[in-house]
């Protein structure tokens, strides 16, 4: 029976056994369950890889590639030592995900900890704590989302894919920087909500693989970075804006239900850093504070405006978007794609205009990084409607 649908049945025991990590962290079981839930982990890798070892080839060479070249890269970035490292690190020491609570070295300490705790669980099972191989772990978060699309993109298809995790993802895969998974597991989801909840006449409506894989997939978005819980909020807010739009909430609301049972984690995790009195350096009670003054300068605007659309990946994805959905105009898949881009770009907006640091500065070592998650929807999607209007020439 496992040999149908294979790689959604890969995806969901895999991303699972991400989750499932977290989770024992999170209740304090022993090392050795950790380290049997990881030998799990790798054993279904090493399954997938063996059984039909040429089927998906281009993702075995593309990711076996990236595995050598994330071992010979050390962390030497700020945030992935520092913030993202750093939890892992005192995960592994202390043994728990809680340890953060005494505020040692406060860096973010309100950031969901579920890459952290898989990296400290990599250290834990190969018994050596350094600045390369729990690095390994954030990589190997993004092969869930990889497995699956090979459902829907085949040959030529799945190549440009890898090439636009590639191009717009790039070294995010392997540095130990969170920003390229949020793009990626954010992506993968919209595009999940839309085939099971959104398009018309969809044969995934009723498939209950891939809508348990879009819950697990929507929780751990939410436990990557706090911009995850933003844009998976921003997800269901275009679902029922299109959903209204076309009658059809009252149906699929049960479905949404069960779906925003996904915030539930992040939800205990935020409820654990208030009780501790765990704080976040940009959304605090001085934001109105500094939002407000910043709101009336229109250099402001031009500032972000700048950092933030004038990247070259933007517009090159911004102009492979448009192109394809001139030559497959298909409206629905646009107006869900363009409304979540539109609430994200808004969020970016607010989000610079009431940062408590210089904004300048802000922009400066943050645009070109969040920016990926709106490059890679844009592209991702256009190449998924290139893909849907060949097959239906076919």
């Amino acid at each position: 029976m496992f040999k149908e649908n294979f790689h959604e049945k890969t995806t969901l025991i895999l991303s699972l056994l991400i989750m499932n990590n977290y989770f024992l962290l999170s209740v304090g079981l022993s090392n050795l369950i950790l380290k049997i839930n990881l030998i799990f982990f790798f054993f279904f890798i090493f399954f997938y890889y063996l059984k039909n070892f040429k089927e998906n080839i281009f993702l075995k060479i593309f990711f076996i590639l990236f595995i050598l070249i994330s071992i010979g890269t050390p962390a030497v970035e700020w945030d992935p030592r520092s913030i993202w490292l750093f939890q892992a690190k005192r995960i592994f020491f202390d043994n728990s995900i809680y340890s953060i609570a005494d505020n040692y070295f406060n860096i973010h300490y309100d950031y969901p900890s579920l890459a952290p705790s898989l990296a400290s669980t990599f250290a834990m099972t190969f018994g050596i704590w350094n600045e390369v191989l729990p690095k390994l772990a954030f990589l190997f978060m993004f092969l869930p989302p990889l497995i699956l699309l090979y459902v829907f993109f085949h040959n030529t298809s799945y190549i440009i894919f890898l090439y636009i995790v590639f191009f717009f993802i790039g070294k995010y895969l392997f540095t130990g920087w969170m920003d390229g998974l949020v793009a990626m597991y954010f992506s993968i989801s919209s595009f999940l909500m839309y085939i099971i909840v959104i398009k018309d006449n969809s044969i995934y409506k009723n498939n209950y693989l891939l809508s348990s894989i879009a819950f697990v997939f929507f929780t751990i978005l939410t436990l990557l970075k706090n911009e995850g819980f933003v844009l998976l909020l921003l997800l269901f807010f275009t679902t029922a804006i299109l959903q209204l739009s076309k009658n059809q909430l009252k149906e699929n609301f049960f479905k949404l239900f069960i779906f925003s049972l996904s915030f539930l984690p992040i939800i205990f995790w935020k409820i654990f850093c208030y009780t501790k009195g765990i704080g976040n350096t940009h959304v605090n009670l001085d934001i109105l504070t500094n939002f407000i003054p910043r709101l009336y300068e229109f250099e402001n605007y031009k500032m972000i405006s700048y950092f933030l659309f004038l990247n070259e990946k933007f517009l090159i994805a911004l102009v492979f978007f448009l192109i394809s959905f001139w030559l497959s105009k298909n409206i629905q898949l646009l107006n869900f794609v363009v409304i979540n881009a539109i609430l994200y770009t808004l969020v970016l907006f607010f989000m610079f205009l009431s940062t408590p640091l210089d904004l300048y500065f802000q922009l400066n070592s943050t645009a070109a990084r969040v920016i990926k998650t709106l490059s890679f929807l844009l592209a991702f999607f256009g190449l998924y409607n290139l893909t849907l209007s060949r097959l239906k020439g076919l």
